[in-house]
This record gives structure tokens, sequence and C-alpha cells, in this order.
């Protein structure tokens, strides 16, 4: 699996009052096997591009290739990228609609067209990897935002992807949940690409780092070299991850 941009633009708007450029020029190619943190500023860009990557958001101008395939070429199937290219929105009211857990991590898998045997299956078995199948039947009005959190993550494994995406996986999430994120992203033996201003886990996780910054790519390589270099993090509007940060008292 792969996932190649090649002079990606995009722009909100065109044409109005409104008109806003948010992604430059973007150009990167990310294989199989790696994993590879966005990062950068409120504003940056990176939550725009991680939409691009499943086709959840069109790119104005340029080329997107999944697998050598431009996925803007007419006639595509854009249906099957999406159940292939998984994305975990920032905000998990975004991913949840139905009444209880349960029924809203079949909701992909059913739709695959696999058989309720199946379904089931995969279902127990994403909310066993993310420790919450003891909430299997509770109402989603009923849940904190940390187990929607995780709740939004179980309906992306239980359709098996080969790639994941996550925008601010760690946001509500508890030490306990977090670590259990960590390890589930960990486990995951194909392309993983999350886009946080959690730069702990950052550090933690990916091998690569993607800097943007005003929709630009700033830099692009190893992360532990980008995260530990203060200057170049602070001309960017960030800060080193808080391990790495000297105590103040």
């Amino acid at each position: 699996m792969s996932i190649k941009a090649v002079d990606l633009n995009y722009v909100y708007g065109g044409g109005t009052a409104f008109e806003q450029h948010a992604l430059f020029d973007v150009n990167f190619e990310i294989k199989d096997g790696e994993f590879v943190g966005i990062i950068g500023h409120t504003g940056s860009g990176k939550s725009t591009l991680i939409q691009h990557l499943n086709g959840l958001i069109r790119a104005s101008s340029g080329a997107l290739y999944y697998n050598g395939e431009n996925i803007y070429e007419d006639g595509y199937d854009m249906k099957k990228l999406r159940t292939r290219v998984g994305l975990v929105f920032q905000y998990p009211e975004y991913q949840l609609f139905e009444a209880d857990i349960f029924t809203d991590v079949c909701f992909g898998p059913k739709n695959l067209g696999l058989p309720q045997e199946e379904v089931e299956k995969r279902v127990n078995h994403a909310l066993k990897q993310i420790h919450i199948e003891h909430l299997r039947d509770k109402q989603i009005y009923k849940m904190s935002g940390g187990e929607k959190k995780m709740a939004s993550i179980a309906t992306i494994l239980a359709m098996t992807p080969d790639i994941i995406l996550m925008d601010e996986p760690s946001i509500a999430l508890d030490p306990r949940n977090r670590r259990s994120l960590i390890h589930i992203l960990n486990d995951f033996e194909h392309l993983k690409i999350i886009a946080s201003h959690d730069l702990d886990m950052i550090l933690e996780t990916c091998s690569r780092v993607i800097l943007m910054s005003g929709g630009c790519i700033v830099c692009d390589g190893d992360a532990k070299e980008i995260l530990t270099n203060q200057e170049l993090l602070e001309e960017n509007g960030l800060e080193l991850p808080f391990c790495l940060q000297k105590p103040v008292w």
C-alpha cells in the first residue's frame, strides 16, 4: 500500500469572498509499513490534508495516488477506497450516529455486504482490541468524550482497513486509553498516518514526521530529528514534546 501526493492544492470557498488557500503544492509519498505523524500549529493545514487522503475532500488541483492509481481519474471507485483507507475524525460526534456502540461499529462491516456472523466477529474483535467490550450496549448519548473517541476508533478497526488515518486521536483520552491507542497503532502492520498536536505521542510512535505551516510542508523527515529541533518547532508555532522540556522549577 502507498499514498502519494503530487502538487496538491486546496482552496476553500473558491470564487467567493471567503476564498482561502488551505494547501499549497503538497508533495510526498508514504509507503506500506510506515508510521507518519503530521504536525503543525492550528490552521497549518494538517487536518485538511489528512481528509484528502481517503477522498473525503477533493483537491482543487494536483493528483493523489493510492497504490499507483490517481483517485481523481474518471471512474475511480471512491467508495472502495474508503473501505481500504479508514479515517478517524477529530470529533467522534462526526462518526457516531447510531443509538449504541455495538450497532454503530456494525455499520461499516454491514455495508461491505458481509454475513451477520462475520460482522459480529469483526465488531467483537474491534471492541476487545480497544478494551471497551463492556460498553457494547451503552447508548452513545450517555458516553464520555473518551468513550466516544474509542468507539469511533472501533468503527474503523472493524472495517480491517489497509491504511489508518487519525486526526487528533489522543484528544479526550485518559492515560490508560491513550496507552491502549498507542499499542493498537504499534500493532497495526500497515500504513498509519496521524495528525496531532500531541507531540509526545508522535515522538513515541512515529518514525517519520511531516511538519506543516500555512498549508505548506516545511520539512519531511526523521521524527526524532524534527521533534528535538527546538528552533525549528518554535519557528513554526510549536514547542518541544513535553517529555523533552526542562522543568521550570
